[in-house]
Formats: structure tokens, sequence, C-alpha cells
């Protein structure tokens, strides 16, 4: 195992972590996130930042650490993985002997403590052996620091209290059993109930499915990889298909008390048993499995009155198979996993109703539930920490939405710990307002946000408005308010969050809505490396909206490898962003164009893309939120190089497919890719990139127009390349700026051409994979390297960038009511300056001077912005500040 790092670089001294002062801190680990859990956690004496830490370790074999693959791999999984058993020891002396806290044996990795610890020094071990030998390994001893700060926190109940707490008879789910009368009183008057109680009668006359496809696709001549693709294609969403009346069913028996309701739950539950998954397709993939499982678990439990002694025998027969399926490859595995997606989309929240279902009459159910329980509170939210953010995008987020909204109101009804009240859940409504707000569009980054191109839809409205039930935030009730204005359709009909409305409706609800027009123009998701900026976040289908992304998490799962990537939003459409198509998870395209840098608005060096894995990570290291400017700063320094993640090489491997330079893989020796963005009042967007690698390099600056015509614009000075946008939305123009030479090419293609070969659909119409514009500006080969983006979007007429002097790689730019200065000579020390008639930023050693008066900064090498504020200069500075990955789960 690679030791984990943190250098910190200051006038060539190298510090301590801690030095926090320091203004440039260098992170030199292979990863943050492991995509697997690679090393303990917590370790190092580290303050953890709760008083009831979950511990987590490496799996192993019971020989040594195996790192598993995701569900659904094609690489075997390890045969010793499911026979070993793990043991925890915590106490506050490396003795075990003062406040020993021991676990009962069990078969994974992690140990969510469901009690407050006194603050003080804490030490703990684990220990693995093969089940039955009872010879145990341990590992060291580990330590950390509970502060008096966290003392108050609410703490989790231990899993037994959970289960003893909801011992009884059915129902089970969603406090029914105790709280069905409650559910049936609160909707007598509820109009969305009694319009749900129309269309479940109306869902009475349809006729039992059968297993037919959901679509027709041509499989003639197809084998292998695509032949399975074309299949879960054909099958795609069936499961729901014939799951969802079952559900829909059992919630109108409840609502009305009529049994006809509940009788024709059962006839269509008893035609589910039927299907067998070993003989057709129609529900053997993850999902549908699943989702049949789910079905079966809400009439199981919500019916069970009505079923016989016989029928229940069929039904916990069926139940158990399908639940196995996806429970055996869970533990000392998917605990481990940075997010094995599925199985958090999906497949958790249908084993954890199905395993619900069945308490207390098999077995095995307690020790699912046990599991999940246990990881829920450990893991949850498994790709966000507490900012809010989804590190995946926009676009796979809400494929995550009803396990997020259903989980949370399961875990809680079972154990009375609100996880609504969580830190990422509070923040999750200023997630959603700045990454996506109602009248804009999306980041642009990830899989399937091109599918959000179009502005908000309502799969984000509807979860939006289901988290109004258990949030009580005014911003995000104006989210949903304005979204309910814009689109009263979404909220019209039968929709995956109306049974968490019916459970949590109360009719006197009155929401206070709050404009966020106060709020500060921009908001960092530094867990997530995202940087969300606006002219005014209230009217952002009005205005500019630009994102700067640099994900700590790399381009693991669902994220893509475009650290230091921008994004430039005006009036709700994406003007300047990511381009490609999603063709499916890991075909040639999505490898080699849409996950790829390639495909954003980034730099390539030497035509080589960054890391695809976690090791290709970057982080949001500054930010400033001003009056008038609004500035972050992206560090990619760590995201180049060759491919080295287990799980992407063998993705590669399976299309016969090698990630190296001819395909725009490889080290090129990147060692510094430091980006500073400014969005400017006005209309203007700024970028300043620092390059540095170990050799002479190309360096390419990429802009990508995913929806509109590229034109190139005409220089007479080979050291400044102009582009414009052809928009219909109004003008868009870039100017890149360099103390060298740069070729401009401005193009059309693909690298890897987008094929549909998955016959993916846009309603009844096959889906088009158009072409798409590009521009790659690059530098001649330097070792070091800079480039000054200017950007310019207004509904009238761009102004012209004036350059003022140029000489020695020092550029003064005029442009409308700015001036810039920058320094452009890679081998002088980075610099700039934008000043504005009420605003002066600065980086670098350069004297400043504003309204008259002298400044300089406190810290040399931060950021600092002056604003004249009520007659006053009011005075930010920031240095470099770590994501808390990096400060609290280090190796």
């Amino acid at each position: 195992m690679k030791k984990q790092l943190f250098a910190i670089t200051f006038f060539c001294l190298c510090l301590g972590l801690r030095a926090q002062h320091t203004p440039v801190l260098k992170l030199t680990s292979e990863k943050l996130h492991a995509r697997v859990r690679e090393w303990p956690y917590p370790i190092n004496g580290i303050t953890v930042p709760a008083n009831a830490p979950a511990l987590m370790w490496p799996a192993t074999n019971g020989v040594k650490m195996v790192l598993p693959m995701e569900s659904g791999s094609a690489v075997p999984e390890d045969p010793g993985i499911g026979n070993v058993c793990y043991q925890v020891m915590l106490a506050m002396d490396t003795g075990f002997t003062r406040h020993l806290i021991k676990s009962d044996v069990q078969t994974w990795a992690v140990y969510p403590l469901h009690q407050a610890l006194k603050p003080g020094h804490w030490y703990w071990k684990y220990g693995y052996a093969l089940k039955g030998s009872g010879k145990w390994t341990w590992s060291p001893v580990y330590d950390f620091v509970v502060d008096t700060r966290s003392a108050g926190t609410k703490v989790s109940p231990p899993v037994d209290a959970v289960l003893q707490r909801n011992e009884g008879p059915h129902p089970h789910l969603w406090n029914l059993h105790s709280g069905k009368e409650t559910f049936y009183k609160n909707n007598r008057n509820n109009p969305e109930a009694k319009q749900f109680i129309a269309f479940a009668g109306k869902l009475m006359k349809a006729p039992l499915p059968d297993e037919r496809p959901v679509r027709q696709i041509d499989t003639a001549g197809k084998s292998g990889k695509e032949l399975d693709g074309l299949m879960d294609r054909m099958y795609h969403d069936f499961g729901d298909k014939v799951g969802d009346p079952v559900r829909n069913l059992c919630i109108a028996y409840y609502l009305t008390k009529d049994k006809r309701f509940i009788k024709d739950a059962k006839r269509r539950a008893l035609n589910l048993l039927q299907m067998d998954p070993d003989k057709n397709w129609a529900t053997r993939s993850d999902f549908n499995n699943g989702a049949v499982l789910e079905a079966l678990g809400w009439f199981y439990d919500l019916g069970n009155d009505f079923i016989t002694a016989g029928e229940k025998t069929l039904f916990k027969k069926v139940m158990i198979k399908r639940a196995k399926k996806i429970y055996d490859h869970l533990p000392n595995r998917f605990e481990l996993h940075v997010c094995d997606n599925h199985v958090w989309q999906i497949t958790l929240r249908n084993l954890a109703i199905g395993t619900v279902a069945l308490l207390g009459e098999v077995p095995e159910a307690k020790e699912w539930f046990t599991y999940m329980y246990e990881v829920w509170s450990a893991r949850f939210p498994v790709l966000g920490t507490t900012d809010g953010g989804w590190k995946e995008g926009n676009g796979y987020f809400s494929v995550n939405f009803r396990s997020v909204i259903y989980l949370c109101q399961l875990f809680e009804d079972f154990s009375g710990m609100d996880y609504f009240q969580l830190p990422w859940m509070q923040n999750l409504p200023y997630y959603l307002l700045y990454s996506f707000p109602p009248s804009g569009t999306s980041t642009a980054y990830g899989d399937q946000w091109e599918d959000l191109r179009k502005g908000i839809n309502a799969g984000y409205a509807l979860f939006a408005d289901a988290l109004t039930y258990k949030l009580d935030n005014p911003y995000l009730n104006w989210y949903v308010q304005q979204i309910r204005a814009a689109h009263p359709a979404f909220f019209k009909g039968t929709d995956d969050y109306l049974f968490f409305r019916l459970l949590n409706y109360t009719p006197s609800r009155k929401l206070k809505a709050l404009s966020p027009k106060k709020l500060p123009r921009l908001r960092v998701f530094n867990d997530i490396g995202l940087a969300a900026m606006s002219d005014d976040i209230a009217k952002a289908g009005e205005n500019s909206c630009s994102y700067l992304i640099s994900n700590p998490f790399g381009s693991s799962g669902h994220g893509h490898a475009g650290q230091n990537a921008v994004t430039i939003n005006y009036k709700g459409k994406t003007i300047l962003g990511a381009t490609g198509y999603y063709s499916q998870f890991s075909d040639r395209h999505n490898l080699l164009d849409y996950r790829n840098t390639r495909a954003y608005c980034t730099i390539l060096a030497d035509s080589l893309s960054q890391k695809i894995g976690e090791e290709g990570y970057g982080w949001i290291p500054r930010s400033i939120s001003g009056n008038e400017i609004q500035y972050a700063l992206g560090d990619a320094s760590n995201a180049y190089g060759t491919i080295k993640s287990d799980f992407w090489l063998d993705r590669f491997k399976q299309i016969h497919l090698e990630p190296d330079a001819a395909n725009g893989f490889g080290d090129p020796g990147v060692i510094l890719y430091r980006r500073h963005m400014l969005q400017l009042d006005g209309g203007y967007i700024v970028l300043y990139d620092e390059l540095e690698a170990k050799k002479a390099v190309k360096w390419t600056t990429q802009f990508h127009a995913p929806f509109y015509t590229v034109v190139a614009g005409k220089t007479d000075n080979t050291n400044r390349q102009d582009f414009e946008v052809q928009t219909g939305t109004g003008n868009v123009n870039a100017s890149v700026f360099a103390a060298a030479p740069l070729h401009r090419v401005v193009h059309d293609q693909f690298a890897e051409p987008a094929v549909n070969w998955m016959k993916l659909m846009d309603g009844n119409r096959l889906r088009q994979y158009t072409n798409q514009w590009h521009v790659g500006i690059t530098s001649p080969p330097a070792q070091k390297f800079r480039f000054l983006t200017i950007i310019q979007i207004h509904d009238g007429r761009t102004e012209v960038v004036k350059t003022v002097s140029n000489a020695n790689g020092w550029r003064q730019v005029q442009v409308g009511n700015w001036k810039m200065n920058v320094q452009l000579d890679g081998n002088k020390p980075a610099a700039l300056q934008v000043i504005g008639g009420h605003s002066f930023f600065n980086y670098g050693d350069l004297p400043v001077n504003f309204l008259g008066k002298a400044f300089a900064p406190r810290v040399p090498g931060s950021s600092m912005l002056l604003e004249l504020q009520g007659g006053k200069v009011a005075r930010q500075e920031v240095v470099d500040t770590l994501p808390d990955v990096a400060k609290y789960d280090v190796q």
C-alpha cells in the first residue's frame, strides 16, 4: 500500500500538514477515495468530526487484503471473500482495558459506533479469522481523538434495540402496524389520495402481465457483451412495470380499507411468483429481480392477513431466492466500495423492503437487516459527505432519488433516527439550487448529463418536492414553488414519491418560501469539487451560471475525467461544456470521448487524457464570493498519468481496447495544473491556468459547444486565438492569450464516433447522436506554460478585448469596464490582477493600489479580493484549504 502523504510547498520549504496558514498545499496521494477501501479509518490520531465514528478497514480473504469488484463485474470474485469473519476492539488505552467496547463476530468490514464516545484519545484494532477456525489475526493498533465539541450529537441506536423495537405482527413497513389508522384518517380528505384511489380503480382492470419484452430489439447475429446489453435493454424497467401495480394496490387498500384493492394486489403478486429468472430474461437482471422482490415484499407485509399458510410458504421460498441473489454478494464487498452503484441506486432499497417484510419469519432476514442497517449507518450518504453534493453530477444523481427518500424513511421508522437531519441532507437543497436552478440547466458533468439539456425535469421536481416534507428550508420551498409555477404538469398524476407524500401528509401544512436572491452568488461544494457561480441564482434562466469542476473522487463510477473543467450556461442553455453521449457505460465512444478529458473544457497534455479512475482526481483549494467578482481555484495536478485502476483496465480489456498513447492515454508528466476562474459582473468569465510538467509538452486548452456552432475568429497575433459560439440566445466570444504562438483547431468530429448500438429511444423515436463542435488551442512544447482566457456573454454585441501592453510575458488587457494584468511567461512567478470600478482581485506578488491606497497580501501567494462596500474597503483573503477527505480519511 502506498503511503498517503500531503506535501505543503511554501518557498520550497516543506512544512507539516496542519500549517494551514501556508498558501499552497500540494497533495501527493495517489488517490483520495479508493474505489475499494485500502486503509483503515480513523487512524493516525486524527480528531474525528463526530462522537460516534464508523470504524472501517480493508477486506481480507483470510490470508491477504483483497480489493473486491463491484456487483456484476466480469472479474471473478475471490472465492475466500465470503469465508471470513471480523471482530473489533476499542478502548481508551492501548492495553484495551479502559472503557472497552468489543463487537460481536460479524462478516462485514464496517463497525458503526451506536454510542457516543467520551472525549479523549481512543485506540482500536480489528481481527479476522476464517469462519469456524477460531484462529484470529489482529491488525496493528490505530488511534483517534474525540473532541469535546462533538458531545451531544444524536447517535443512532444499536441494531438489537432497533429489531426489538419493531418486533410484532405485520405490517412492519412504514410504521403502518401502529400508524395505519392515522394514515387512513389523515388522507381521507386529501385530494391527491382521492385522485390516486381513482387511478388504482382503473389499475385493477388491467390484464395480468406476462414475460414479454418491454421493447423489441433485433438481436440477430449478436453475441457476448453486445447481446447481453441488448437483452437487458429489451427488458429494462420490466420489474417496475409488473411490480409497481402491486405496491399501488396495497397503498390503495390502506387508504380506503376496500378489500378489492388488496385482493387484486394478491392476484398480481401470485402472478409474479411464477416468473422464474432462471428460465426467462424478464426478471433476471439485478434491477428487475430486485423490483419483483420489493413488490412481493409490499404485498407479503401489507397484505399478510390475506395469504393462506400454503401461499406464505411459496412467497417465502421465492422471496428468499430473490433476496439471496442480492445479499449473498454484499458482505465483505459492498460496504468497502466507494460506491457500488446498482446496489445504492436501487437494489439496496429492494432488499430492504423485502427483508423487513420477512422479519420474524425467515431467520436470514435478521442478518440481512443487520447488515444493511450497519452499512447504512456507516456509509450514507455514499457519494457525498456533508456538503450536500453528489460526485457523479446531476445526471446519475436522479437514479438514486427514490432510494434516498425511501431508505431514509424506512431506517428512520425503524430506528427513530431522523436521517433527513444529517448535514448532507441539510445542505442538499443548496446543491439542487446552485447546480440545477429551476429556470437554468445543469453542470454538464458525468454520465447522462445530456438528458438534462432542456432544463429541470419531473424527476428533479418531484424529488425536491418530496424533500420539502422533511426539510425545513425556505429556499428549497422556493425552488419547488418556481418549478411548480413553470411546469404544473410535473405534479399531476401518480409518481414514485406519492406514497411518501401520503405518509407525511398533514392537512394544515404551510411552507415558507424565500427567494435565494440574497444568497451568495458563489457556493462551493468542496467534498465533490464543484464551484457554482451565477449572476443571479434566482433568475438563472435570464443570465449566466458557470461552474468549475475538480473532483476529489476522481473519475470513478459515473464520474468523468474532467478535472478543472468549466461549464458556462446562459439563459438556461449550456453554451460551453461537455460533449458526447452516454451510449453505454464503457463502450469505445464512452472511453475514448464522452468519459475522457477530450470531452471537457479543460487541458490535454501532449493530447493525453487525464486518468480514468479514482487516481485521476482534483480539488478546489480556494474560493471567494464578492459583489462583482466570484472566484474559485481548481487543482488538477494529480489528474494525469497512466490508468492504474484494475476496474477500468478490465473495462478496456472487455472491448479489446488498449489505454495507450495511440488511444490518448499515458503519462505526460504533469506536476502542476491550477486553474483560477472568475465570473465578473457584466457577462465575463476569466480563466488563468498555471501549467507545469516534468518535460516539455504541448498544452491544449479545450472548449466544446454541445448544442451550438463554433466559428474561428480572425487574429493578427498568433499569441492570441479567438472564437465565437453562435447560440441564438446571446453573443459569446472567447479570447485565449499566451506568451508563445498558439495553434487553433475548430471542428465538429468526435475522437470516437457515437453509435446508438443500444437502440436508445427519445419517446417513440430512435435517439440521434449528432456531431458537436470543439475548439482546441495548443501551445508549442513547453515545460511550464500559462493560458489566459476571457469569455464574454452578452445580449448585445461583445466588447473588443484590447491589449494595453505586452512585454516579457507581462500582458495588460482591457475589456468593457475591466482591466487585467497577467503574467503569461511560465518561467516567471504566476500573477493575475482583475480590476473593476469597485473591485480589485489580486493573485501573486504584485503591487496593489485600490482607490488610491496601497494594500499588500497578509500571506504571500494568497488570493485577495478588495471591494468598496458602503464607503469602506472590504477585504477577503484566502489560501488553500483541504477537502474533508484529506483532513480525516488519510493513510
